[in-house]
C-alpha cells in the first residue's frame, strides 16, 4: 500500500489542464446528434435526433448500444471540458477547487440510464472506494488479539480507544481499514488504521498512542513516529496521531475534531 499525496496548487493546475486536454482530444472524433432517453415498462428507450430542432427522433434498439454509448460519452466529455475551463479561471482568482468532487458532480449529473453508459475519466468515488478496499485488506496483523473488543462494523480491535476511533469513522462514513499490511523502508508494519479522505482521495495513516505516561511505551511511540517521518509520513499531513494516558483516556470529542480536520 502506498499513500497518495495531497495535490498542491501546481499539480492541481496541471491535472485540470490534462483532463481538459483528454476531453478535447476525444471530442474531435465524437459523433454528432443527440440522444433522448425515455422509459417504457421500466426499460430504457433511446431516440436519436440529428439536431435539437428535430421533432421526431429515430428509435435506437439494443443493436445500436455502441453508438448510444458514444453519444452519452461525448456529452460527458463536453461537460468535463467546459467545467475544467471554469476551474482554471477559479484557480487563477485564488478560489479553492476540489477537483475530484467536481469530476464526481459531472458524472452524477447524468441520470442512471445515461450514467451506466459513461466511462468517467477519473473513477467515480464509489468505484474508487471499492478499489481502495480491494487493494487494502484489513486485519493483516498475525499477532493474536486477546480479549478483543467488537466495533460497530463487527471487527475485533485491541482496545477501547481503537473501538472509539473505528466507530466514529463509521459514523462519519469515512472509509477505513484496521491493521492493514504496510511496507515502510523495507520493514513490514501494521498501522492501527489507514483512512481515506473522500474529497481529496488521499490515504492517511491513523496511529493511536496509548499509555503515553509509561516510559517504555513512550520510547516505543517516539521510535514509531521517527520511523514514519523517515519514510515521509508527516504528522498532520499523511499521518494522524491520537494520544492518551492512564489518567486521560481518549475522548471521542478529540476523535471527531481530528476527523473534521483531516478527513472531511
Amino acid at each position: 500500500m502506498s499513500l497518495t499525496p495531497v495535490i498542491d496548487l501546481n499539480k492541481l493546475v496541471v491535472s485540470v489542464y490534462n483532463l481538459m486536454d483528454i476531453a478535447d482530444k476525444e471530442l474531435l472524433s465524437a459523433p454528432k446528434g443527440f440522444i433522448r432517453l425515455e422509459s417504457s415498462k421500466g426499460y430504457p428507450r433511446f431516440y436519436y435526433y440529428k439536431n435539437r430542432s428535430d421533432t421526431k427522433g429515430q428509435y435506437l434498439s439494443a443493436d445500436n448500444i455502441g453508438f448510444i454509448t458514444s453519444i452519452c460519452q461525448r456529452d460527458y466529455l463536453i461537460k468535463v471540458s467546459k467545467r475544467m475551463r471554469e476551474l482554471i479561471n477559479k484557480i487563477k482568482k485564488g478560489i479553492h477547487v476540489d477537483l475530484y468532487l467536481e469530476m464526481d458532480n459531472i458524472y452524477f449529473s447524468f441520470n442512471p440510464g445515461r450514467r451506466s453508459l459513461i466511462t468517467p475519466i477519473i473513477p467515480d468515488i464509489n468505484t474508487f472506494i471499492k478499489d481502495w478496499y480491494d487493494k487494502n485488506p484489513g486485519s493483516q496483523n498475525s499477532y493474536a488479539i486477546d480479549k478483543g473488543i467488537c466495533t460497530k462494523k463487527g471487527e475485533l480491535v485491541r482496545s477501547k480507544s481503537e473501538k472509539i476511533i473505528a466507530d466514529r469513522l463509521l459514523d462519519f462514513e469515512i472509509p477505513y481499514v484496521y491493521e492493514p499490511k504496510l511496507v515502510i523502508n523495507e520493514h513490514l508494519k501494521y498501522p492501527d488504521f489507514i483512512v481515506l479522505n473522500k474529497r481529496t482521495r488521499q490515504t492517511l495513516i491513523w496511529e493511536h498512542f496509548g499509555l503515553t505516561d509509561d516510559d517504555n511505551y513512550s520510547v516505543n511511540n517516539l521510535l514509531k513516529l521517527f520511523m514514519y517521518e523517515r519514510a515521509g509520513y508527516w504528522p498532520g499531513k499523511q499521518l494522524i496521531a491520537s494520544f492518551e494516558t492512564s489518567d486521560d483516556p481518549l475522548d471521542s470529542f478529540i476523535v471527531d475534531k481530528k476527523i473534521e480536520a483531516f478527513l472531511l
